[in-house]
């Protein structure tokens, strides 16, 4: 990255800078002690007969500092190279106070642009390894970089021992963090998941205090761990009631309390953690807007024992490989997006009978299940399908529907990230999608197998039997993969308009977007 290279650059120079001065030093003065003791003759002109004429010097090369002094970027004014600065310290996941800091020593007019970005210094790192009138020198001279008090608070309790909860008192006094209305991003990072309930103490409770996001993290995958202490994230909401966004990574054994009232949470994210029993609390959450769960094993117990859980405000659900999910105990009546990549089961077909406001559906769907899932969702607008997205088109001749599969599909997403697409298949896609009135190139006929009350699939000429074309074509994949696969050089692809999309999740896929001019999608 340009910026670590220049800070370390801005390093090196410095060491150069004090190795050269000595240097110069030591020169001029045996230079001085030589021309004490040395005499000098003149010729007929006037001149030293020890100096040479010599030709002028040859332009040395730049060097890397000069190559990197003449970088477009010294050229940014300052708001632009503000907003670099940000991007380069909104990583959750370093020491952002450590890269603030690094900026500050590149150059002079860098330091002078960082010290007035008050962006930079909103975020309190606290290492608990470090003494505590050090980290109060440290929140003090935050405090006086900004208007504001820092509102983003990582509180790093990996070293043997913490979290201790003390050392959290004398810093929630002696910081005033106790007195601040709001808290953008709250952050504890643990060194096992079984030291989570340390952090649920009275004494750091923030009643009053708005928490916009929460998290919980741990250095120890719980998979590795031998030790396990069961803890209850109610214990945690008590001590933080005004949080919005919760997130579990890395834990295990913990679980709600059923008959709790969490009214401020909207969105719980729970991921790479194993047996918890969550099911039973669920319900607790009666305001919850989103729920997603990653990567997670559900304790058989709770997920059997649950009866009803219902979520009146749900929205979003993302479920992604979670072992014991309760699919048909949930009443959503309020769901509009599934997403998570779950494979199509007879629990979430039942689960989408159940819901059938669901308007944006990310799954997997294997060859057997295509058809009763393409029957159970008509209505989807959004469709990420990953699997066997070869039953877009060959839906007549493997399967029993009757009609075209999602009529009502307006940003249709092919999600085949591990192999790719055939210019064949991509180019059936593209015209019974997305140029209707282009006629596809399916020139099979009904097999003697398929009853004749089955439709036959249309030949060349026919018209296509969708009513309208999708809005939106996507394909994920990677810059190169676009570049070099062979449906990217379909003559069908000219004249769309290419628009590509990137997802912090998804990295390093893109999305790839296709849109066709509403002239060439009608009949």
């Amino acid at each position: 990255m340009l910026l670590a290279r220049l800070y370390k650059t801005a390093i090196k120079r410095r060491q150069e800078a004090k190795t050269q001065t000595r240097q110069s030093k030591t020169t001029l003065a045996i230079q001085t002690t030589s021309m004490q003791d040395s005499s000098f003759t003149a010729d007929s002109t006037g001149v030293s007969t020890n100096i040479e004429h010599n030709a002028e010097p040859t332009p040395e090369p730049p060097t890397e500092l000069e190559s990197i002094a003449e970088h477009p970027i010294q050229r940014c004014n300052q708001d632009i190279l503000s907003t670099i600065f940000e991007w380069f310290t909104c990583d959750h996941m370093t020491h952002r106070n450590r890269r603030a800091a690094q900026l500050t020593m590149v150059c002079r007019r860098w330091r002078q642009v960082a010290l007035q970005t008050p962006e930079l210094w909103r975020r309190f790192d606290i290492g608990l390894g470090y003494p505590l009138p050090t980290i109060r020198k440290q929140w003090d001279w935050l405090v006086s970089m900004r208007p504001a008090a820092p509102d983003d608070i990582r509180v790093d309790c990996i070293q043997p021992g913490y979290p201790d909860q003390p050392a959290l008192i004398y810093l929630w006094s002696q910081c005033g963090i106790s007195t601040l209305e709001r808290i953008t991003h709250l952050e504890f990072v643990l060194l096992r998941s079984s030291t989570a309930a340390g952090i649920a103490h009275p004494a750091i409770a923030l009643p009053d205090t708005r928490i916009d996001r929460l998290w919980v993290d741990s250095h120890e995958y719980p998979g590795r761990s031998t030790t396990h202490a069961p803890w209850e994230v109610d214990q945690l909401l008590e001590t933080f009631p005004h949080v919005r966004y919760i997130k579990l990574l890395r834990q295990s054994c913990f679980s709600f309390r059923p008959g709790n009232a969490f009214l401020h949470t909207t969105f719980l994210h729970i991921t790479n953690c194993v047996n918890v029993s969550i099911c039973a609390g669920l319900s607790s959450f009666v305001n919850l807007e989103r729920l997603w769960i990653q990567a997670t094993t559900i304790s058989e117990g709770s997920a059997s024992s649950t009866t009803t859980i219902r979520m009146p405000s749900l929205k979003w659900l993302c479920i992604y490989r979670a072992t014991n999910f309760p699919w048909t105990k949930l009443d959503c009546p309020s769901l509009q997006v599934l997403t998570g990549e779950e494979s199509v089961s007879d629990a979430i077909i039942r689960f989408l009978r159940q819901h059938p406001h669901v308007r944006d559906i990310d799954v997997q769907v294997d060859k057997q299940m295509f058809a009763t899932f393409a029957r159970t969702v008509p209505h989807v607008e959004t469709l990420d399908l990953g699997g066997y997205i070869e039953g877009l088109v060959e839906w007549q001749t493997t399967t029993d529907l009757v009609e075209p599969p999602f009529p009502n599909v307006r940003r249709l997403i092919l999600d085949r990230t591990e192999e790719e697409i055939g210019l064949d298949l991509f180019e059936s896609i593209v015209k019974t999608y997305c140029l209707l009135s282009i006629s596809t190139t399916t020139t099979a006929t009904t097999p003697p197998s398929i009853p004749p009350s089955q439709p036959q699939a249309h030949s060349i000429g026919e018209s296509n039997p969708r009513k309208r074309a999708v809005d939106c074509l996507c394909v994920f994949g990677t810059t190169e993969s676009f570049k070099t696969a062979k449906w990217a050089q379909s003559p069908l692809l000219a004249g769309c308009v290419r628009t590509s999309r990137t997802y912090s999740h998804l990295e390093p896929w893109l999305c790839l977007e296709l849109r066709w001019p509403e002239s060439s999608q009608s009949h």
